[in-house]
């Protein structure tokens, strides 16, 4: 509310009679006192007309205090409201939308172009420490980091971009001066934050874009900042990253397919299909499922593409939680027996892994007993300490262990017998070479015999041509998959030839 609607607000008459008022006593009190001198009253009058008047200028005097208190109380309300529409709750960092514009005008025109520096500070493992501590950590967390920006960045512009998200915008173009600062930030971070008498270590990865350096867009800016975020993300976090032109094609490509995953998996859109996975007799004996995606543009999208793009970003937890959630609410409609689906590596380094499997078992009312884990040899032969405590945790849950790819790594046979597994799929290479290499066959036939001895299932896997099939019994495995025996199928459909029951399931992510 402006002045004009203030003084309106005490109407206009009521001014209009005051300032009158003064007037007339004025003029009154002139008269009496220097123009009538010889009237005997004319003492009292001019005393009358001063009273008047000081009346009259102490009635203007309150109604200008009036205004000015309501005027100044009226601002804090506006302000206020302002810092409630511009300013995020939790942080106090600026919001999106004023951050953007603040960003626009920092950058400048065509025309006229301004130095300014984008950074894009993106909090590590916020999902689980919101999982692991709860939200108030989580919140606490945003705060704290907002507040380490604002100590190594005084004289610049915080904005919250997003759920762990920010953005700073700094003057000018000392690009040296702003990776310094982003290193005091790490470093800063890395001290802790404080939560139940427990020091809670943080830390982000940071993405560096100028203008116009770079670019003289600010939309551009953005994106240019967001490849070299990712690039920070993808090369272990905790790390700020100046963007690079090269980052441009492999890169930006790589951001393309993680936004698009992202939403493909929030909507639902990604497919699973079976393929058969059958005994010696070409008895059906499981399926296994293999994900797919569909893109709407690009259509179909190879898992070799977008599984790495996933394991290199949080996307891997979404990505697992959603082929096990989708596993379960296929396994009604699938035959009796267990159910696989493989594990990342990456997934297996967080305990979350534990924490979604009870989860979608509990929501969907489906037993672990029915599951198969699948990690493949790399994961296995790397796996630390904390790792083969997952892998335990999740056995002794009910899932069974299933080493996939084996012969890929360096995992040696007396591994076998440390390793919390109960099924060996040997890799496809060892398969196509039965019949050309007496290596493999060796290899082959001695996996069967310590895999018989310890109780352990032999699947092998791309299984081609009847030769193949027939070498790979003749070698001691007693389960069998490839393109021979049948393809992935958007449906499960059985095998050929049909099978008579189908004893278990496999599902491959």
């Amino acid at each position: 509310m402006n002045v004009l609607a203030k003084i309106k607000s005490h109407g206009s008459p009521l001014y209009m009679a005051v300032q009158g008022s003064l007037l007339i006593s004025s003029a009154a009190a002139v008269s009496a006192a220097f123009l009538h001198p010889e009237i005997p009253q004319a003492r009292w009058l001019a005393a009358a007309a001063a009273m008047s008047s000081a009346l009259g200028a102490g009635l203007l005097s309150h109604l200008r205090h009036s205004v000015t208190h309501r005027l100044r109380e009226a601002e804090a309300v506006e302000a206020e409201r302002r810092k409630l529409i511009e300013t995020d709750l939790v942080t106090g960092a600026v919001v999106r939308r004023i951050f953007l514009d603040l960003l626009n005008e920092s950058v400048g025109t065509m025309r006229q172009r301004r130095e300014a520096i984008l950074l894009l500070v993106d909090l590590d493992h916020f999902k689980q420490l919101n999982d692991s501590f709860g939200h108030q950590l989580g919140d606490r967390a945003l705060s704290h980091l907002v507040e380490c920006m604002r100590w190594c960045f005084p004289d610049c512009t915080l904005g919250r971009l997003g759920g762990d998200e920010f953005g700073i915008i700094m003057p000018g173009n000392d690009i040296e001066r702003a990776m310094r600062r982003t290193g005091r930030l790490i470093g800063l971070l890395s001290e802790g934050v404080q939560h139940e008498g427990s020091c809670i270590p943080l830390s982000a990865s940071i993405g560096v874009a100028a203008a116009p350096a770079h670019t003289v867009n600010s939309e551009e800016l953005i994106q240019l900042a967001d490849l070299a975020l990712y690039e920070s993300k993808s090369g272990g976090r905790g790390r700020a990253t100046l963007f690079d032109e090269e980052m441009l094609s492999e890169k930006r490509y790589r951001r393309f397919l993680e936004r698009e995953l992202r939403a493909a998996i929030y909507l639902n859109e990604l497919e699973v299909h079976y393929q058969p996975v059958t005994d010696a007799s070409r008895t059906a004996a499981a399926v296994e499922g293999l994900v797919r995606w569909r893109h709407p543009v690009r259509g179909m999208i190879p898992p070799s593409q977008f599984i790495p793009v996933a394991e290199r970003s949080n996307l891997i937890d979404l990505l697992g939680a959603w082929v096990f959630r989708r596993a379960c609410l296929d396994a009604p409609t699938l035959p009796a027996g267990r159910i696989g689906i493989n594990v990342s590596g990456e997934q297996l380094k967080r305990d979350e892994i534990v924490t979604m499997m009870r989860r979608v078992l509990n929501e969907t009312g489906c037993d672990a007993a029915r599951f198969t884990l699948e990690i493949t040899e790399t994961v296995a032969t790397a796996a630390t300490p904390q790792v083969i405590a997952r892998i335990e945790t999740l056995r002794a849950m009910g899932f069974q262990i299933a080493l996939d790819d084996f012969g890929t790594g360096h995992c040696g046979f007396n591994y076998l017998k440390e390793l919390p597994i109960d099924c060996i799929k040997i890799d496809r290479s060892y398969i196509r070479e039965l019949g050309e290499r007496s290596i493999a066959q060796v290899f082959v036939s001695a996996l069967t015999q310590v895999a018989r001895l310890q109780g352990l299932t032999i699947v092998a896997e791309g299984i081609e041509t009847e030769a193949e099939f027939e070498l790979a019994k003749a070698a001691g495995c007693n389960q069998f998959q490839g393109f021979l025996l049948g393809r992935p199928q958007p449906k499960l459909r059985p095998p050929q030839p049909a099978a008579d029951s189908v004893r278990e399931a496999a599902l491959v992510a």
